[in-house]
């Protein structure tokens, strides 16, 4: 399901961009791919956020929506502080991944740029 969307998304960004440039708009195939390569990490980003456990993403919501430090996280959530600096560094390391996949070097799988 997260490919399909996906692939529609980068498709969808294509056509508008190179629809845009045969109207006469300015910009360079490598500006446009560009733009394909950021739009697909902000997905899989936001993919990412909605599939992670709830106590991750609420413990990231409150650090990072609400500016709560993780001691307030911990204190909000009803666990102990070493929790929350647990649950604030697994989700950070999960929405790591988001940029690092398609990027040269990486794993080959979901979300390449192509």
């Amino acid at each position: 399901m997260a490919n399909l969307t996906h692939r529609l998304a980068v498709q969808r960004l294509r056509a508008t961009e190179t629809a845009a440039l045969e109207r006469g708009g300015t910009g360079s195939p490598e500006e446009l791919e560009s733009k394909v390569r950021h739009a697909s990490v902000a997905a899989r980003a936001d993919y990412i956020v909605q599939s992670m456990p709830a106590p991750l993403r609420a413990a990231l919501e409150l650090a990072y929506f609400q500016r709560r430090d993780y001691r307030q996280t911990a204190a909000d959530l009803g666990v102990t502080e070493d929790e929350a600096r647990r649950r604030l560094r697994l989700g950070l390391q999960l929405l790591a991944t988001a940029h690092d996949v398609g990027a040269p070097g990486a794993p080959p799988g979901y979300g390449g740029a192509a």
